[in-house]
């Protein structure tokens, strides 16, 4: 069985720190569990659940407690959110022996959350890893998918290079991991402009607690589909893309496809990887228009 955390006691901490960042979300929420042949899937609802459902996805190291914190109040308004805890990070999700690089497929496992929900079609969203994940699951379950948006992430198209692209940001302070090392950590990823951290130390401290305590290794077994361009061409339609403007440079790989492939995206100004967090208005705002049909910045 993949271990998720190093230890008990950081297991215990970070889903203290959990509950409590749920009592700060401003709303009503419910927490589920999803049974599939991969493991224990925990949810969290929010919202109408006659409202249009909303499947949303956190990053690889994160969980849904502290990625949708300054976004659920407003997007629950509007849609019936289903915040899902990635098998194999650091959240409530409880993975299972078919939690595996030679069983697992997440794709499938979606499926198995989407039916255990009883969704038959829905909306979906995420952010960097989770963007991919929106991404790769509305291309191979076009059916599914009313419509898509991915936040600082989507396609795939070098991994192994992205990984030391993300690697590189971390150092040097990530061989030395102090909490004051690892909030430099958090602040690199984040736009100066923005001010995050500042105005919600909470982020940071969770994002920290983290770093400190989820084994990694154990979102290894989610392996990436690389991009295929003319399969995406299909469901171009249903996908919106939102982008920092913080190091846009650094994201030819994504803005490369982007281009090429003729897909709708926007960039938001005072914002890098974590711009959910960082301009939750604009972020929100963009959503709910895009989702809803409503037209899209230019």
């Amino acid at each position: 069985m993949i271990k998720v955390f190093r230890s008990e006691a950081g297991k215990e901490r970070v889903l203290q720190a959990y509950n409590e960042l749920l009592g700060d979300w401003g709303t009503e929420f419910q927490e589920l569990d999803v049974e599939t042949p991969y493991g224990t899937t925990h949810c969290i609802t929010v919202g109408d659940p006659e409202s249009p459902p909303l499947l949303l996805l956190h990053g690889v190291g994160d969980n849904s407690a502290v990625m949708w914190l300054l976004n659920m109040k407003e997007l629950s308004r509007h849609f019936y959110c289903i915040a899902v805890d990635t098998l194999g990070g650091p959240g409530k999700s409880v993975p299972g022996e078919r939690f595996n690089k030679r069983t697992f497929n997440q794709v499938d496992w979606i499926n198995e959350v989407a039916d255990g929900l009883q969704l038959e079609a829905f909306y979906v969203a995420g952010v960097s890893n989770g963007a991919y994940m929106a991404f790769n699951y509305t291309v191979n379950e076009p059916g599914r998918v009313l419509r898509a948006v991915c936040m600082e992430g989507g396609m795939v198209t070098a991994p192994i290079k992205s990984m030391i692209h993300t690697l590189l940001m971390m150092f040097p302070e990530i061989l030395v991991p102090t909490r004051s090392n690892l909030l430099k950590v958090a602040r690199k990823l984040s736009s100066p402009a923005s001010g995050l951290l500042d105005k919600h130390p909470e982020v940071g401290e969770h994002l920290v607690l983290l770093l400190r305590n989820h084994n990694q290794q154990a979102m290894f077994t989610h392996r990436a589909q690389l991009y295929d361009q003319e399969k995406a061409a299909h469901c171009r339609d249903k996908l919106y893309f939102l982008l920092g403007d913080y190091k846009l440079n650094h994201k030819k790989e994504l803005t490369g496809p982007l281009d090429a492939g003729g897909f709708r995206y926007t960039v938001i100004p005072d914002a890098g990887h974590g711009v959910n967090h960082e301009q939750p208005e604009r972020v929100n705002r963009e959503l709910v228009a895009f989702l809803k049909g409503n037209g899209v910045s230019e």
